[in-house]
């Protein structure tokens, strides 16, 4: 690799304007910078294009927020070598916004074009009347490709759901409430750790991807980052996106939050209670989710929870002087029950009908089509999944790079703010191994660099919270006396 390359360095092979009459204009020389962004929580890719604009496009375009804006990056790889296809961005966008706009002189002015993929028009709009029948997953596809003008080769992971025999009729809903409505309630089995874990996002550098929670805890980034610096005469012979290239350098980051205890409590990310009203036969069914059945199954980032799962003892008279070498003698009112066995943090109420789209006589029978059931703790563990994910976040800033995507597990080796010395300061805890949930793509065209900002998630430890042990393993302090 030549010593002048830079970290986030990527090549341009298309910045193209085309408006509704067919006329074109490369944009390369105007972009004073872009972003991109996509997120597993969001259905679509999305994006802004920062243009200093001495032609006026606006009136000699005849712009109305109907153009079209062809986007093609790839990461640069070394000396000659372009990044493989599949590892490559090439996006058409929509326009549907121009704003800040200012005067810079006479000629020249700046402003902000928001720009979207152009199917995010249809699925507002688009609206299906009808009874829907088959796999959930099944459903979605056809109404995509039905009705919101999808092709089949642009979902490059889909994953099948559970039953096979759904039924449902959409009452004129939009795409987009459709697409809600079926990411919510698709299950994939009891064995996964959270049975409606399902997501439906569009990735920038491929297609539409429908996945559930396990599939992505095991779509591992191949290649670690660390926060070491890299001297570029010393890695003159390293790939820029290899383990010691350049852009393997966490440049900044930060933790937005740790833990929030109380919001995870009411939010039924540990435990919760679900009652559901049978109005054929007149009962009240009850289901209930706790965090510790749902960490023994399934796939998980690392595959502890990331808390105390026992009875917590705490102390209820902070302001009692104790001797700080004997441990306080705890009463039974002082014992607080385990965050899993509270039920009542959460309850749902909502109601289901056996057989109500068949006419079968006993109850006993298998449905031939079945509505929304709730005959398990599925929606309660989707609420706990989507509490989890808010829980704890890190923030971190890497050279531009077109080969990352959400949904991936990343790894990350930041050193553990401690003073250095003897010892292991490694945290055997948490291993680093996190999820990417938000990406956002900053680029610079007349640089030809940017930088990639993540936002990713920590679902689960790799150990044990009560089996660590770090002051006993951490050497003794040194008498200064």
């Amino acid at each position: 690799m030549s010593a002048n390359y830079a970290a986030g360095e990527f090549k341009i092979t298309a910045f193209t304007l085309v408006n509704q009459y067919d006329e074109s204009l490369d944009l390369t020389n105007m972009v004073m910078g872009f972003k991109l962004f996509e997120s597993i929580f969001n259905k679509f890719v999305t994006g802004e294009v920062s243009i200093y604009d001495g032609l006026n496009l606006p009136k000699n375009f005849r712009m109305t927020g109907q153009e079209f804006i062809r986007i093609a990056i790839s990461q640069k790889e070394g000396v000659g070598e372009d990044a493989e296809e599949k590892f490559s961005i090439d996006k058409t966008f929509r326009i549907y916004k121009l704003d800040n706009i200012q005067r810079i002189d006479e000629l020249t002015q700046t402003y902000v074009m928001r720009i979207c993929d152009p199917r995010m028009f249809y699925v507002q709009r688009k609206r299906i009347s009808q009874t829907l029948r088959g796999r959930y997953d099944q459903i979605l596809q056809n109404a995509l490709i039905d009705v919101g003008k999808f092709r089949t080769d642009e979902f490059d992971a889909w994953e099948k759901t559970v039953p096979e025999n759904k039924q449902f009729i959409c009452p004129n809903w939009t795409l987009a409430q459709l697409i809600d409505y079926l990411v919510n309630n698709s299950q994939v089995g009891e064995s996964y750790a959270f049975r409606n874990g399902m997501f439906f996002y569009q990735t920038l550098n491929g297609g539409f991807r429908f996945l559930s929670f396990d599939t992505m805890a095991g779509m591992e980034f191949p290649i670690p980052f660390s926060m070491t610096s890299r001297n570029t005469v010393e890695t003159e012979d390293e790939n820029l996106n290899s383990p010691k290239g350049l852009n393997t350098t966490i440049q900044a980051y930060k933790k937005p939050q740790l833990f929030d205890t109380l919001q995870a409590t009411v939010g039924g990310a540990y435990a919760s209670r679900l009652k559901v009203y049978d109005p054929i036969r007149k009962l009240e069914e009850e289901n209930i989710y706790d965090l510790e059945t749902s960490m023994n199954k399934g796939e998980h980032i690392s595959g502890f929870p990331m808390m105390y799962l026992e009875d917590m003892e705490r102390i209820l008279r902070p302001n009692e002087i104790v001797d700080p070498g004997v441990s306080p003698t705890i009463d039974e009112v002082d014992v607080d029950a385990k965050p899993t066995e509270e039920f009542d943090s959460l309850i749902i109420h909502d109601y289901h009908t056996l057989h109500s789209f068949d006419n079968a006589e006993n109850l006993s029978d298998a449905e031939v089509f079945e509505a929304r059931k709730l005959s398990d703790s599925g929606v309660l563990e989707r609420r706990a999944l989507l509490e989890i994910l808010q829980q704890h976040r890190i923030q971190l800033t890497i050279p531009l790079r077109t080969d990352l995507t959400v949904g991936m597990i990343i790894k990350l080796k930041i050193p553990t703010p401690e003073v250095p010395g003897e010892g292991d300061k490694a945290d055997k805890v948490n291993d680093d191994r996190y999820l990417i949930t938000d990406l956002a793509l900053n680029g610079d065209p007349q640089a030809k660099t940017g930088l990639l900002q993540l936002e990713c998630v920590k679902e689960s430890y790799a150990k044990q919270i009560e089996s660590a042990r770090p002051l006993d393993e951490a050497p003794a302090p040194e008498d200064t006396a």
